[in-house]
């Protein structure tokens, strides 16, 4: 069977899957959908019943050690010793009951009363982002705002300052670009990168716990380290929750902005209804991450042999359970290719339901009604710029977003 199903050599690292991976996925769902690449080492699932319920299932660990060392290759694992240990105690990385010991202290971090107070955050950085950008008539989406605002508002969030915001930024892309399964041929540069960025980051971090715990504030930081002590947790485990918080609340953001902004200028129809009836921004948004999913892929490792649509899959196994394939599938969603952001309902896997549901979702939907409403409000006339292309990107197979997308709003 598994000879007969390589045979069709689905590339989901090919060129043309950069701008529009849909067809592939549409393909690998109808013709199989429990597909094994022999290429990537790993098990893909592309339908929605079947990702649904892999989330859920806890037969599959969220623990992906092996997955990183299986990503070396020829290399040897002390070349990411700093990344393991940084990830390797991420809670996201974790299986019950370590996870669910871990996930209520995180949301120690997001009362009532922190999420309120970055909502003035996220409007004042916004605001003057697009302040910045209007001196002109033409901005990049990512350059200029998607990249900027998800990570001024972490670093604000986090107390981080002004100094160390850009390291520690570029530290936490460089560490999410090799957890996020890349491919192509240089996976030992990006390994190195994503170690050493993982020994700065927790330097840094403990760096600033050891401040916070003399000079408490109102930052996350400070709230977590009094959560941790209080809880008689080891605070050398705190920089694996801030990397996670990090990348949950920065890169997907990252993302989320230039494909909901594509999504909306593609369908010109979906823009103006959108601009015509404000309120169903709440639901344009949830069809955004529906629509272009900025994670499409998350992985679990079988810890026995489990059965899924026929296929035996043994214990070890990697799977990579598909959210942005599962997200176009026809059998749950009536007509998955068009954008319609009255969709209702709208049961996407965007933030990976289950245990492990996004920690950074309700930061995330924050930030993009802020961020859209006040695009739209001050650049009402906002379309592709016809005088440059937007570039894609999609280095690996957890993120998907651009490289840069240019836009005018003037004219």
């Amino acid at each position: 069977m598994l000879a007969d199903v390589q045979s069709v050599g689905y590339d989901l690292f090919a060129p043309e899957m950069t701008a529009n991976p849909y067809p592939l996925y549409q393909k690998m769902r109808q013709a199989d959908p429990v597909y094994y690449s022999e290429t990537l080492g790993y098990w893909i699932l592309t339908r929605y019943a079947d990702v649904e319920a892999a989330l859920w299932d806890e037969r599959l660990s969220a623990d992906r050690r092996s997955l990183f060392i299986q990503q070396l290759g020829n290399l040897d694992a002390s070349l990411i010793q700093n990344f393991l240990q940084l990830t390797g105690n991420m809670m996201i990385e974790q299986d019950p009951p370590d996870h669910t010991r871990f996930r209520k202290l995180a949301n120690q971090g997001f009362t009532t009363k922190a999420l309120e107070s970055w909502r003035s955050i996220i409007q004042q950085i916004t605001n003057y982002l697009l302040d910045q950008a209007c001196v002109r008539d033409s901005m990049d989406i990512v350059a200029d705002l998607s990249v900027p605002l998800p990570a001024l508002v972490i670093a604000e969030i986090f107390g981080v300052p002004a100094e160390h915001q850009a390291n520690l930024i570029q530290w936490a892309s460089d560490i999410g670009t090799f957890w996020g399964a890349p491919g192509g041929q240089n996976i030992e540069a990006l390994a190195r990168k994503a170690d050493t960025g993982a020994a700065q980051f927790t330097a840094l971090i403990r760096q600033l716990i050891e401040e916070r715990r003399h000079n408490p504030g109102t930052d996350m930081i400070s709230l977590l380290t009094l959560a941790y002590e209080q809880q008689g947790f080891d605070l050398d485990l705190l920089p694996s929750l801030c990397i996670l918080i990090l990348n949950a609340g920065h890169l997907t953001t990252t993302d989320l902005i230039p494909n909901g902004v594509n999504a909306l200028l593609n369908h010109p129809d979906q823009l103006q209804l959108l601009q015509a009836n404000p309120a169903l921004l709440p639901s344009a948004i949830e069809e955004m991450i529906r629509f272009d999913t900025p994670a499409p892929f998350l992985f679990r490792i079988a810890k026995q042999d489990v059965n899924v649509g026929g296929h035996e899959i043994p214990t070890g196994s990697v799977i990579a359970l598909g959210l942005g394939p599962a997200n176009h599938d026809p059998a749950k969603f009536a007509n998955p290719e068009q954008f319609d952001i009255c969709r209702s309902p709208n049961e996407h896997l965007g933030f990976g339901p289950g245990v492990h549901f996004c920690l950074g979702a309700v930061l995330a939907r924050m930030e993009l009604n802020i961020c859209f409403q006040m695009l739209l409000k001050r650049m009402p006339n906002l379309h592709f710029d016809p005088d440059h292309v937007a570039i894609p990107r999609q280095t690996n197979l957890v993120f998907k977003g651009f490289d840069t997308l240019p836009v005018k709003f003037q004219g």
